[in-house]
């Protein structure tokens, strides 16, 4: 039996390098995106099955998915890895945080975050360096994206980003106090400070970081391709805050202002 703690966050703040710098530490099996999120939600429609109505006590029920789940979830990696500790990732963590903190009241649910301006600066040169990629689902969404502010409102709007923002503004309001945010900025600029406060709030004995090789443990499909890429690069280096040259200045500071309660998490 292992023993599972999860990851969550905004997308483009760093998940995967702090995936790989989870799996540096040999007692650690650190996941790309995996599939345990979406069996536990696959399984929520039992609610609005004949079965679930048809049970006498419907508090009955609901201990049965909740029976089900935890032993599920505790044992989805026992044949997959021989390392006792497994870090488990799904942006959609955030968003069934309620039923996560139920299921297990002591759960570590680790929350990369990132200046929103930084994730909306990394798909902006996304999208210019993939040109030919259609980012448009209708006729409506060609009109919106014609713009810088229209295709960073279009993303605000919608999956990944949109989303996301919208689950970590719920996941603090409720959880704060027992999530631990990990900022991109601070992970690329001190990831051994950074590191060690997070096996801190694993409950874990501090390790020290290869920072100037970081080796892919993690492996993905890209199926979000172009804006979801997932290679690590071998040396951190900090992130560069260029979001005035890609965005503007007066968006930039727009959305600074909006947003800002993300730094502050």
């Amino acid at each position: 039996m292992k023993k599972i703690h999860f990851t969550s966050g905004l997308p483009r703040a760093c998940s995967t390098l702090l995936q790989n710098l989870l799996a540096q530490n040999p007692l650690v099996h650190a996941t790309a995106t995996s599939g345990v999120h979406e069996i536990m939600y696959l399984s929520k429609a039992f609610f609005k099955t004949e079965e679930f109505r048809s049970i006498p006590q419907p508090k009955d029920g609901e201990q049965l998915f909740s029976d089900f789940m935890k032993a599920g979830i505790e044992a989805s990696f026992d044949n997959l890895t021989d390392r006792p500790i497994v870090v488990d990732k799904c942006r959609s963590w955030i968003g069934s945080a309620n039923l996560l903190f139920k299921l297990f009241p002591d759960a570590k649910l680790l929350v990369p975050v990132r200046d929103i301006r930084g994730v909306l600066s990394s798909m902006e040169k996304k999208f210019q360096k993939h040109p030919e990629f259609q980012l448009e689902m209708s006729q409506q969404d060609t009109a919106r994206i014609q713009t810088v502010e229209g295709r960073c409102q279009f993303w605000l709007d919608t999956a990944p980003v949109g989303i996301a923002v919208q689950r970590l503004h719920e996941l603090a309001r409720l959880h704060k106090d027992k999530v631990h945010f990990v900022h991109a900025e601070d992970l690329t600029s001190d990831p051994q400070g950074t590191m060690a406060k997070v096996w801190a709030y694993l409950g874990m004995e501090p390790f020290t970081h290869n920072t100037t090789n970081v080796e892919q443990y993690t492996e993905e499909h890209e199926l979000g391709w172009p804006y979801g890429d997932h290679e690590v690069r071998s040396e951190v280096k900090p992130l560069i805050a260029d979001w005035h040259d890609t965005l503007g200045r007066q968006l930039s500071e727009g959305l600074a202002q909006k947003f800002n309660w993300i730094n502050s998490l």
